[in-house]
């Protein structure tokens, strides 16, 4: 009889110890399969293509499509009290554009990779740097901010596109 019950004692506890296996596992596996996506353009015949995007937002645009954007490089910045800031006049941007349009701002971040603005670059427990981008008739305005309000590094030379569609 104490064989009858120790193997039965034994057979429950495994069965428990399995099913606990089992459920480790499948969590384990919902919890890596559950990334946060990536709103962009997953099309890489399109002009604003996004190797990061994972889910593709409907923002994409061809040139067959009334697009005009221009490419600049920029390395002069000027230091507010918490910022760096510059401004990229497009006189492409219209009111009319702003109104009915869009205009799409990116950031060079490698061989044709361009990610919309605005964007974190740098997170922290305390802390992130971020760029936010404000758009006028006539002109873009670009700003590098943290957000506990210390002046972050100058961004130094960056690439923008701004695509306006009409």
């Amino acid at each position: 009889m104490l064989d009858f019950r120790v193997y039965f004692w034994f057979s429950q506890n495994s069965d428990m110890k399995l099913k606990s296996i089992y459920c480790i596992f499948a969590l384990s596996l919902l919890m890596t399969s559950c990334k946060k996506d990536i709103n962009g353009c997953t099309d890489p015949e399109a002009d604003n293509f996004s190797n990061a995007a994972t889910k593709d937002d409907g923002s994409c645009f061809f040139e067959s499509d009334a697009v005009k954007s221009t490419t600049v490089t920029i390395s002069n910045w000027s230091e507010t009290a918490d910022s760096w800031a510059t401004t990229i006049p497009y006189g492409e941007i219209t009111a009319d554009a702003l109104t009915n349009g869009a205009i799409l701002t990116y950031l060079e971040n490698g061989t044709n990779v361009w990610q919309a603005l605005p964007l974190t670059t740098y997170q922290s427990t305390t802390y992130s740097t971020t760029i936010e981008v404000s758009i006028t008739v006539g002109q873009v305005m670009v700003e590098y901010k943290n957000s506990d309000g210390t002046l972050p590094t100058e961004p130094g030379e960056q690439k923008y596109k701004i695509s306006v569609v009409e």
